[in-house]
């Protein structure tokens, strides 16, 4: 009986030993390479590594697959390195055995399918490159870019697929665990956010990342702020003194001689002139208010009240013409210096407005170029100097309209018109 009993012991015994001692080295080592989980028909091993670029490795049925992909041999020793060793262990090794390799030997649920790109299905296919210009682009889940992705400054999200080269230049780019850019990638300027399973075929060009991008989450700053806000005010700025310039050669085409004479009093008395335009600015709004005021509370008064903003484009009217006129003057004095009194009173306004707004241009330049150390206080300078433009301006216009008004009204004894004071103050 003794003898029965051994011989069927034994072999229990040496299964036993067998099954608690299987490849514990390879065990060990792939503990410290990889979580292992047990499935139903073999294991899952996930690298610990956060900066891996595979996700899972499964072993089912003695069949590899890596992040849903099967590969062969030596594609598996190109993908992971010297980790391929320990995977085609365990890939040797029975279903028993490997479940053995986690921790407990319960078998996990199945572990779901890992959809691959290839397999992922897009609802919305658009045709055709993409191109951005200081905005953002964005491709969801569900959607597929049939070309090649471009944003100028902005920010670029793929949750999606894009089927050519992304480029993104001042711009942040985000992967999502789901996007596939079969392309190249290049981003210039700006930050790359990759999330796990973000699947790019071709190259990756990172230059000048981190936080001089500017876009979606990353932006380019200094004290006058974002980019393409200084940018936008460098253009106002260029185009609000071109508007200036056509509205100085149509008063010049139209207007000379009463232009000439508010540049000449400019000229003659601009403290005088900008003291008046001053109490002018100054005065405006409360007259104004107190003007409707009063017509609003006579029913005489009340027709009227439709009036009020062309009184106010009336003073717009009046300090336009005397900015004009005082860079018409700036501008005679400047080409008479230069020699250059032969090429008309058109050159004339054109420099005089433009040496006017120089100031502000050049400091919305030197902001552009991130320089706010200079680009603020020209800024603040160039301001100052157009508003003392406007004003000098404005208070000769007046004073000119009250001279004209008064010599229209009071003759010499001969009969002729008095004749216009324009001696220095």
């Amino acid at each position: 009986m003794l003898i029965l009993v051994g011989l069927v012991g034994a072999p229990s015994m040496g299964h036993g030993q067998s099954t608690t001692g299987t490849a514990p080295d390879l065990r060990t080592r792939l503990h410290e390479r990889f979580d292992v989980v047990a499935l139903q028909q073999g294991v899952a091993l996930v690298p610990l590594q956060s900066t891996s670029t595979v996700r899972m490795i499964q072993i089912v049925s003695g069949i590899v697959t890596v992040d849903g992909e099967s590969l062969t041999g030596q594609q598996l020793r190109d993908r992971l390195g010297a980790d391929s060793d320990l995977v085609l262990q365990a890939s040797y090794l029975d279903v028993q055995r490997q479940r053995e390799l986690a921790d407990g030997t319960a078998a996990a649920p199945p572990a779901p399918a890992i959809q691959t790109p290839e397999d992922t299905a897009r609802a919305q296919v658009t045709t055709g490159d993409m191109v951005r210009f200081g905005g953002d682009v964005s491709v969801g889940q569900n959607e597929r870019i049939q070309g090649d992705v471009v944003a100028l400054g902005g920010a670029v999200d793929v949750q999606g697929e894009v089927t050519g080269d992304l480029v993104a230049i001042g711009g942040a780019v985000t992967l999502g665990p789901q996007s596939v850019v079969r392309g190249d990638l290049n981003v210039v300027g700006g930050g790359l956010t990759r999330a796990p399973g973000a699947r790019v075929m071709g190259s990756v060009h990172e230059v000048g990342g981190g936080a001089a991008g500017f876009g979606r989450g990353r932006r380019w700053s200094n004290g006058l702020g974002s980019f393409w806000p200084r940018f936008g005010s460098l253009a106002a700025t260029i185009f609000r003194m071109t508007l200036l310039v056509l509205l100085g050669l149509i008063a010049v085409a139209f207007a000379k001689r009463p232009l000439e004479r508010i540049a000449t009093r400019t000229a003659a008395t601009p403290v005088r002139a900008g003291l008046v335009g001053l109490l002018a600015e100054i005065l405006f709004l409360p007259v104004l208010i107190l003007m409707i005021v009063v017509l609003a509370v006579s029913i005489v008064g009340i027709p009227l009240l439709a009036l009020v903003p062309f009184a106010v484009l009336l003073m717009m009217l009046v300090m336009l013409v005397g900015f004009i006129a005082l860079g018409y003057q700036i501008g005679q004095r400047l080409t008479a210096r230069l020699g250059w009194t032969e090429r008309g009173d058109y050159l004339a306004v054109a420099i005089g407005i433009l040496a006017i707004g120089c100031l502000t241009v050049l400091a919305k330049l030197a902001a552009l170029a991130g320089g706010s150390l200079i680009g603020v206080p020209l800024t603040a300078f160039g301001y100052v100097v157009e508003y003392v433009a406007w004003t000098v301006g404005f208070g000769a216009t007046i004073m000119v309209i009250h001279e004209t008004q008064k010599r229209g009204g009071s003759h010499t004894p001969g009969g002729s018109p008095a004749a216009t004071d324009i001696s220095p103050a």
